[in-house]
C-alpha cells in the first residue's frame, strides 16, 4: 500500500478520539467501480466508538460498522486504489484530501462546516425511511393513509409503518435482482387485495429508485381489481396492472424476477411459492395468513404436551407449516430467511419468508433435514406435494 504519511497522521489523530463528525470519499479512479462514493459517520456500539461505513451504489446503500483502526485502514486503502478525494468534517476544521494521478497527497484545512452537536452517536438514531411523514405521496392520499398535507392519519399509522418495513425488506433484496440481462424487472404479486403494498412497491422502485419494472397484481375479487386498476391509471402508474385471476391459473408472458405473496390464505401461499419456484424467480417474499392444513394432520400422540390444547396446537401447526415451507424452498436451491414482518401489536400474521435463488451447495443437507422433520411430525404440507409434482413433470418432459 502506498504510504500517505500526512493522511495517516491525520487519521490517527482524528478517528480514535471521535473528532470526525462525517467523512466522504469520492471521485472514483475508474467508472467501472461498483459504488460511487463511501461515507463514514461515528456511532456508539456496545459502549465503544465505531464508524459506520456506507457504500453508495447506484440503486442501494450497504453498511458495515468498523472500529477506529479498521476505519483508518479502510480510508487509506480506498485512497490508494479507489478514490482521489476525501472530505473530513471536525468541530475545529474541515479537511479536504486530494490525491493526484501520480499518487501525491495534498491536504487542505478549511473552515468547519459542522458543529460537534451535529454528531449523532446512537446507532439507533431516527431512521431515514423510504416514506417520510410530511411528504405528500399521491398513492397514500388516494388510499386514505395520509391527508393532502402529508400527515399520516392516526388510524392508518400502523399501515404507514408496515409499508416502510416492507420497503426496507425489498431494498435488501435488490442486490439479488441486479445480475440480470433483461429489463424491466417483472414482479408478480399474488393476492394483492386493496394493494397498499403493491402501490408502495411500484412507487419505491419506479419513482424513488428509478428502476424500470412491470408489476402484475392478482386477486379473486373483481371489484377490488377494478378499483386498483382505476387507481393505477389515476396515479399514472403505466406499468402496474391488476388481474382477476387465481394463483393456479395465471400464466406469465415471460420470465418473472420476483414473486410476492402477502397474506394469501392457507394453502394459497403454497401455490404461490410453488409457482415462484417453477418460474425460477430470483426473489420470493411471502407472508402466510391463516393455516389449517398441517393442524389437521397432527395427532396428539406425536407430542401430547404441545398438541393437547387446541389453541397451542393451532399455533404450533402454523410455525411448523412455515418452517417446512422454508426448508422445502432450500431443497430446490433457495437461500431462506424467516423473519418478523411487522410488530405483533399490529397483527399476529407477522412472519415473512424471504428466499433468494442460488444455493445449490445446501440442497443435499436441506433434503436430509426435511426428511427428519417429516418423519417426526408426520406432516405433509401442500408445498411438498406441489414441488414433488413439479419435479416429476420436469423429469418426464421431452429432452429431460
Amino acid at each position: 500500500m502506498r504510504e500517505f504519511s500526512k493522511l495517516g497522521d491525520l487519521l490517527k489523530e482524528m478517528l480514535p478520539t471521535g473528532k470526525v463528525l462525517a467523512c466522504t470519499l469520492s471521485k472514483r479512479r475508474r467508472k467501472s467501480l461498483p459504488y460511487e462514493r463511501v461515507s463514514l459517520r461515528p456511532v456508539e456500539l456496545r459502549g465503544r466508538l465505531h464508524y459506520q461505513a456506507a457504500y453508495h451504489y447506484p440503486q442501494k446503500v450497504l453498511h458495515e460498522n468498523l472500529l477506529p483502526e479498521q476505519a483508518q485502514e479502510l480510508v487509506l486503502q480506498m485512497m490508494e486504489d479507489t478514490f482521489r478525494q476525501a472530505h473530513f468534517c471536525t468541530p475545529e476544521a474541515d479537511y479536504q484530501v486530494l490525491v493526484s494521478k501520480k499518487g501525491v497527497e495534498k491536504i487542505l484545512r478549511l473552515a468547519p462546516s459542522r458543529q460537534e452537536q451535529d454528531a449523532v452517536l446512537a446507532h439507533n438514531r431516527p431512521k431515514r425511511y423510504a416514506l417520510q411523514e410530511g411528504t405528500v405521496y399521491p398513492f397514500l392520499v388516494e388510499l386514505g393513509v395520509m391527508n393532502s398535507s402529508g400527515k399520516v392519519l392516526a388510524k392508518r399509522y400502523h399501515k404507514f409503518r408496515q409499508l416502510n418495513k416492507y420497503l426496507e425488506i425489498v431494498e435488501d433484496c435488490l442486490p439479488h435482482l441486479q445480475n440480470r440481462s433483461a429489463s424491466p424487472l417483472t414482479i408478480v404479486d399474488f393476492g394483492s387485495g386493496k394493494a397498499y403494498l403493491t402501490f408502495a412497491l411500484y412507487h419505491f422502485l419506479v419513482e424513488h429508485l428509478h428502476i424500470p419494472v412491470r408489476i402484475v397484481g392478482l386477486d379473486l375479487k373483481a371489484d377490488v381489481v377494478n378499483f386498483c386498476n382505476q387507481m393505477a391509471r389515476k396515479l399514472g402508474y403505466q406499468h402496474l396492472e391488476f388481474l382477476c385471476a387465481d394463483i393456479r391459473d395465471f400464466e406469465a408472458s415471460g420470465p418473472v424476477d420476483m414473486v410476492v405473496s402477502l397474506h394469501a390464505c392457507d394453502t394459497a401461499t403454497d401455490y404461490a411459492l410453488a409457482q415462484a419456484v417453477q418460474w425460477g424467480a430470483q426473489v420470493i417474499l411471502a407472508v402466510p395468513c391463516c393455516q389449517h392444513e398441517v393442524a389437521a394432520q397432527l395427532g396428539k400422540e406425536v407430542d401430547p404436551v404441545l398438541l393437547e390444547h387446541g389453541i397451542v396446537k393451532e399455533r404450533v401447526a402454523a410455525l411448523l407449516t412455515d418452517a417446512a415451507r422454508g426448508k422445502l424452498l432450500e431443497t430446490v436451491g433457495y437461500s431462506v430467511q424467516i423473519m418478523e414482518f411487522v410488530d405483533l401489536e399490529h397483527t399476529p400474521k407477522n412472519i415473512l419468508i424471504r428466499a433468494f435463488k442460488g444455493r445449490p451447495s445446501g440442497v443435499a443437507r436441506a433434503v436430509q433435514d426435511y426428511s427428519r422433520f417429516k418423519e417426526y411430525w408426520g406432516a405433509k404440507p401442500t408445498l411438498e406435494v406441489l414441488l414433488t409434482k413439479e419435479s416429476r413433470d420436469a423429469e418426464t418432459k421431452p429432452g429431460s
